[in-house]
């Protein structure tokens, strides 16, 4: 006769039924780790290095041949930082660019607006770096 009372396992009888790694799995569970900390690392001093640091804050479009972006960049350098933004249309392609010039002398981090003059309509508006000119 069949018993319909629930099964009860015991903890050690759990213990056995979950998988354990053999040393090649560790092995390649160890190298897996070390890689990806080599590559956040390599990232992080490859951030680190740069002399400036922006952020979008917002765009305007005045007109089908005008725009203007707004945004915060923060100087790592002592020496003139000049910023590329841009203007793209519906299909992302760039419609307008203007380079501005960022003098550290007025601060380290500074909010800038900076007008596009566009060769048809934009939709959108953004920086497209920050970089010391060489």
């Amino acid at each position: 006769m069949m018993s319909n009372a629930p099964d009860h396992e015991t903890e050690e009888e759990l213990s056995d039924a979950v998988p354990h790694l053999s040393k090649k799995g560790w092995t390649w569970v160890t190298v897996g780790l070390v890689a990806l900390t080599g590559i956040a690392t390599w990232y992080g001093v490859g951030q680190a290095d740069q002399a400036a640091r922006w952020a979008t804050v917002g765009f305007s479009i005045d007109s089908a041949t005008d725009a203007e972006v707004t945004f915060d960049v923060h100087l790592y350098t002592d020496e003139t930082v000049e910023c590329q933004v841009r203007a793209m249309n519906t299909s992302f392609a760039e419609v307008g660019v203007a380079t501005v010039t960022v003098d550290p002398a007025e601060g380290e981090s500074q909010r800038l607006t900076v007008p596009i003059t566009t060769v048809e309509e934009a939709t959108t508006a953004e920086v497209n770096y920050c970089d010391v000119p060489r």
